[in-house]
């Protein structure tokens, strides 16, 4: 099978077109558009909270963005796959707030990204109920187990990674190299993306002490390891 200029226009292009009309027809947009709107938001707070992330905060909207219009388009299996690279920024972003001698070694010497969810997990107890204590000292109140979110944290980017690295029963197993329509994957595509915005939500919301926003608290409530007294 080969390509052509054509080609690239009738079996792609058209394709995709007509696929998203499909997906925007067939497909309740309600929740995504509320709590991109959050994320939007959660974007403007941080440059005001602090600037020199907004870097790292506008290629984590450009690739929500980016996820949303290649899921509408079709394209199910890059769109999960997209949810990996944003939770690892958006994790980063709150960890180089705390470490800002680590920020500036890693933007100055362009340092490997290699602080990894898990890494940050399990080497830097990263928001985990004792971590939580140190900025939210009531963590034991809204937090339904002790060390939920972490453990959700470390569960969502198992499954994103098990996406990334091709594990069989995440694999799309599509019949033929047609682009098709399917609602089924919409609809995981799109479970993932509320997990990624939901648990980056909650990190967020206790960090920056952020809770007169009720579609903020929905957000990040949708994971249910966190229960706010609104």
């Amino acid at each position: 099978m080969s390509f052509q200029k054509r080609q690239m226009e009738t079996d792609l292009i058209e394709k995709v077109a007509s696929l998203q009309a499909e997906t925007l027809e067939n497909c309740d947009f309600t929740k995504i558009l509320k709590y991109l709107n959050v994320f939007l938001n959660i974007h403007e707070s941080i440059d005001e909270e602090d600037s020199e992330l907004t870097k790292l905060w506008n290629d984590i909207i450009a690739d929500i963005l980016g996820a949303i219009y290649t899921g509408i388009s079709g394209f199910y299996r890059i769109a999960m796959i997209s949810m990996r690279s944003i939770l690892e920024m958006a994790c980063v972003s709150f960890y180089y707030y705390d470490h800002k001698v680590e920020y500036h070694m890693f933007v100055e010497n362009d340092l490997a990204a290699d602080k990894y969810v898990s890494t940050l997990v399990n080497d830097y107890r990263f928001f985990t109920s004792n971590y939580i204590h140190y900025f939210a000292d009531d963590i034991d109140d809204i937090e339904v187990s002790n060390n939920a979110i972490a453990n959700k944290l470390k569960k969502i980017y198992k499954d994103q990674c098990d996406v990334v690295h091709g594990r069989y029963k995440n694999l799309l197993k599509a019949d033929g190299l047609s682009i098709k329509y399917d609602k089924i994957l919409f609809d995981k595509f799109e479970r993932m993306l509320m997990e990624t915005m939901s648990i980056v939500s909650v990190m967020y919301i206790l960090r920056f002490n952020k809770r007169d926003d009720k579609s903020l608290l929905e957000l990040a409530e949708y994971i249910k390891v966190v229960e706010f007294n609104e």
